[in-house]
């Protein structure tokens, strides 16, 4: 299941920002804007997470 959260860049919200860090710790992937794209994340003790990462963009090997 996907989730959607907007979090305001000058007064982010705690709840938002709670519920992103507990579904990392639930091991499940987020997506966040940088400067020039976005990137994925996750806990980098989560292989599973990890491995899901590298299925979504397409890399052959995995972590």
């Amino acid at each position: 299941m996907s989730q959607f959260f907007y979090i305001h860049p000058d007064n982010p919200q705690p709840r938002l920002i709670n519920q992103a860090v507990e579904i990392v710790r639930k091991g499940g992937v987020i997506v966040y804007p940088t400067d020039s794209g976005y990137a994925l994340g996750c806990k980098i003790e989560d292989k599973s997470a990890m491995e899901r990462i590298c299925r979504i963009r397409h890399l052959p090997n995995g972590p």
